[in-house]
């Protein structure tokens, strides 16, 4: 882990395929546990509370640190708001209040590093006076040139501030890929998940047998908001002090901690809909599947001709997906199985490649030795 960034989970994933989705299934795990930091969080939210220095707002002479630090308390205030909403149980909220603070996150870095952050929240801040006073000049109470002069004397007007741009922007120009896997992860499904009205959001409210609930499902783990937004803290906090010049390590740790207990709510999803089709009896037997494939592709698997490991990747992979036809379209997975297929072979090709190579080199070395 460097001074500024989480590392991100699509990089690691990218080194196995295998791994990948073992990986995938330990988090699952991880996500429903408990994760008692009660200590810890106290200490990184202490930390990131002294990292505030601006005692003062300067308006729009401020310093992208400056706003950054403004973003850390809106995102202390986020995350205690949303631990308490996820001890109620107030499974809606928490995920709107986590998807918050991933965006208060992602707008707090893109002012750690872009020099021109505060001119472009300025310019949105001011073009959206428009839209909020808009109703005032539908009712007649005052002209649109008046209000629109009246905007223009507190400063230029901008675009609205895109996120997926800015996760966009710290991941190619800033070195911060961890932004762009939480966005693409997180706030893309929370968005579509909870807050637009939409054919999904509606859908909620109707059960697996049709009949329809006032209490909608709940597309997520019941803790996950609460390790989003604890993730974001730390990140945020941790690019801050590294910025200051102090010790980012704590925060970043932090941040850490909670990302690897993240599911994302469209793999939470996925997995709720596996336990209705498979029942909860096959989940043991499909899981010890997952580990014993993983443990073919990194022990004996490596030592096969490639027709026998196809077989044997195929007959898992055939398994697993085999317990989700009854309740979904036939070859609904056989695109995504096929590729599955690939990357593993292609992956343990690779490594069985280069035991081949340091297994000549060492036979050469033994007889230059010789």
């Amino acid at each position: 882990m460097d001074h500024s960034t989480v590392p991100p989970t699509s990089q690691r994933a990218k080194e196995s395929p295998a791994d990948f989705y073992f990986t995938l299934a330990r988090r699952l795990l991880l996500s429903v546990l408990p994760y008692p930091d009660l200590t810890r969080r106290l200490r990184v939210r202490r930390g990131a509370a002294a990292l505030v220095t601006c005692k003062k707002w300067p308006g729009d002479d401020a310093s992208g640190v400056e706003a950054a630090q403004l973003a850390m308390y809106r995102l202390l205030r986020l995350q205690r708001l949303t631990r308490r909403a996820v001890r109620a149980r107030r499974k809606d909220e928490a995920a709107l209040l986590a998807r918050a603070s991933l965006e208060t996150c992602i707008v707090g870095l893109y002012c750690v590093f872009s020099g021109k952050a505060v001119a472009q929240l300025a310019g949105a801040n001011y073009r959206a006076m428009r839209k909020v006073t808009s109703y005032i000049t539908e009712a007649g109470l005052i002209s649109a040139e008046a209000l629109d002069s009246a905007i223009a004397a507190l400063g230029e007007t901008g675009p609205d501030l895109n996120i997926r741009e800015l996760a966009n922007t710290l991941a190619e120009r800033h070195d911060l890929p961890i932004v762009r896997d939480l966005y693409a992860a997180y706030y893309v499904p929370l968005s579509h998940f909870f807050v637009h009205a939409n054919a999904w959001t509606m859908l909620r409210h109707v059960s697996p047998d049709g009949a329809l609930r006032r209490k909608p499902d709940f597309p997520w783990a019941r803790r996950g908001p609460a390790r989003l937004s604890d993730a974001c803290t730390g990140l945020l906090a941790g690019n801050i002090a590294a910025q200051e010049g102090r010790s980012a390590k704590p925060f970043l740790a932090y941040a850490q901690a909670h990302v690897d207990r993240l599911v994302s709510p469209l793999l939470a999803f996925a997995f709720k809909g596996v336990v209705r089709s498979a029942g909860w009896g096959r989940i043991p037997g499909m899981a010890l599947e997952v580990f014993m494939l993983r443990a073919y592709t990194h022990g004996p698997g490596l030592g096969d001709d490639a027709g026998k490991r196809e077989q044997r990747i195929r007959a898992a992979l055939d398994k697993l997906f085999g317990a989700l036809e009854p309740d979904l379209p036939e070859g609904m997975f056989r695109q995504a199985e096929e590729e599955f297929v690939r990357d593993i072979l292609a992956a343990m090709a690779q490594v069985a490649a280069g035991a081949q190579n340091d297994g000549d080199d060492g036979q050469q070395i033994t007889s230059v030795e010789s």
